[in-house]
């Protein structure tokens, strides 16, 4: 069957991945063993029904992190409706001029709205990240050494990449590892555009001059994830204010993404604030309690917030047997206008609490364990 995602043409026009790469798509199109996975992709996006279906198709396509994973995972929860029993499954439909990721029919005539969100770096240290490719690039472009190089690269200037005054520096630098020269070079502007840390190691194997640049570090996060997590998942309640009127439920699914630090921790502190210790008077005694702000939780007043979301299902990347998998845990709002059916998500862990006047009760349903759902791509 000919392909309409990834043809042989467009596969010729992304480059091969280096052993450093950490963009998706160069992985998955020239990684001999993801023929399979290629097929899965193209047999999900063959049979959803969507609005919007060449814009999926260009995210897919795409060498950004962002787009081709929140596109993929957009593709992955259709196929977790189909699995739940959903009848009609149908992406990106019209609702009140927006247009959520998936409106899910089930036989029960139970219908949802389905938001698909993934926890990913800055627009700004996603570009760092770009640059940083490119400069890995450049370095093997330009130089070659028996002894290998991690490359630490971020707070890139706004110009685009600026290496001609670093280029000498580092060759001297180079020069100099064989006989006993430091084995860490650090520059800043103005010699380069950026803060740059070359870390060298001696290659056992390698008994030529060969391409120096092994290992590229990721940007560092500098918001926490709770934070992150939690406008997240405000904007997507905020975007869908329809659904309260029509006796819809609002489920948002939360992928890990590309944002390493999340945990199950930094969700629920998103979802009923962070824990906390109140100090007594005599300060030899401590009440526990939560920060305020969580998504879950009355506000000031009192009052129910956030009531049109139903549920948040969270899926974590987890390692199996070699390999990668997303496990799903279901967070149901104790306060939902429109909550789904209780036997929805049978066999998945399952999170509901009950909010008392000071504190609230947190009760597990199937769980939580660590099960095994969903294969990732590799």
């Amino acid at each position: 069957m000919k392909r309409i995602l990834f043809p042989k043409t467009f596969i010729r026009t992304v480059p091969p991945p280096s052993s450093w790469e950490r963009r998706p798509l160069p992985d998955l199109l020239h990684g001999g063993q993801h023929i399979d996975e290629i097929a899965r992709l193209e047999q999900w996006y063959r049979e959803l029904e969507s609005e919007e279906k060449l814009q999926l198709k260009q995210r897919l396509r795409s060498l950004s992190p962002r787009e081709f994973w929140s596109a993929y995972f957009e593709l992955m929860t259709s196929r977790i409706a189909r699995s739940l029993g959903a009848t009609r499954i149908k992406h990106a439909p019209a609702l009140h001029g927006k247009h959520p990721d998936l409106s899910v029919a089930f036989p029960s005539n139970e219908k949802h709205i389905w938001e698909v969100a993934a926890a990913f770096q800055t627009s700004d240290r996603e570009a760092d990240d770009d640059k940083a490719h490119a400069l890995a690039n450049w370095l093997n472009q330009n130089f070659r050494h028996t002894w290998s190089i991690i490359v630490n690269a971020e707070k890139f200037l706004p110009c685009g990449l600026s290496v001609k005054r670093a280029r000498p520096v580092i060759q001297a630098w180079l020069d100099q590892l064989e006989h006993g020269g430091p084995k860490e070079l650090v520059l800043e502007p103005p010699i380069i555009s950026c803060d740059l840390t070359l870390t060298a190691y001696a290659s056992p194997d390698r008994d030529q001059p060969g391409l120096i640049v092994q290992g590229l570090m990721g940007q560092g996060g500098n918001v926490t994830a709770t934070t992150r997590l939690r406008d997240v998942i405000r904007k997507k309640i905020k975007k869908y204010a329809a659904v309260k009127e029509g006796a819809i439920p609002l489920v948002i699914f939360v992928y890990e993404g590309d944002f390493g630090h999340i945990s199950r921790n930094s969700l629920e502190w998103a979802l009923w604030g962070q824990l906390q210790a109140i100090l007594s008077s005599n300060r030899n005694e401590a009440t526990p309690a939560v920060a305020t702000g969580g998504l879950f939780m009355p506000g000031p007043d009192g009052r129910s917030q956030n009531t049109r979301l139903s549920a948040v299902v969270y899926g974590r990347k987890r390692l199996h047997e070699g390999k990668k998998y997303v496990s799903l845990y279901i967070y149901h709002h104790p306060a939902a206008q429109n909550p789904i059916s209780d036997d929805l998500f049978n066999g998945f862990p399952q999170c509901r609490i009950h909010i008392r006047e000071t504190t609230f009760d947190k009760h597990w349903e199937d769980g939580p364990n660590e099960p095994v759902h969903w294969l990732l791509l590799n």
